[in-house]
């Protein structure tokens, strides 16, 4: 798995696809500060684009934790996102989410997700022949 994507501090709001119209998704006005019925907002979080898979972590008082995880259609991510006038990104989840993303204002001092490795835990094994 590739990162493609690498966003810390981020501002992120995940909404239901059903509440997002096709004219708000093309237009690109769509922002974290929307309000959409259904949907939700997160702050000083990190996300994380591989190919096929959006991650989105949040500090804990138990560290870094995972807080969404999913496949999106890589179809969603227009070449002209993110834009970097705005710096919003926009992009569809398999199971019709809708995930609006932009560059928090919060510095992320303090914060243990700087370090956070989305695989986890390296495994290392011996080459068996040796």
């Amino acid at each position: 798995m590739k990162v493609i994507y690498d966003l810390f501090p981020a501002r992120v709001r995940v909404c239901v696809g059903e509440n997002v119209t096709d004219e708000q998704y093309e237009s690109g006005t769509l922002t974290p500060h929307t309000r959409l019925v259904g949907s939700r907002l997160v702050d000083a979080v990190r996300v994380i684009l591989t190919e096929e898979t959006i991650m989105i972590a949040a500090d804990s008082d138990k560290g870094p934790m995972l807080i969404f995880r999913e496949k999106y259609v890589r179809e969603s991510l227009r070449p002209d996102n993110p834009k970097p006038t705005r710096g919003v990104t926009c992009l569809k989840t398999v199971t019709g989410k809708v995930v609006i993303m932009e560059k928090d204002a919060n510095c992320g001092c303090g914060s243990r997700l700087r370090g956070w490795n989305p695989y986890n835990t390296v495994y290392s094994t011996n080459d068996p022949v040796e």
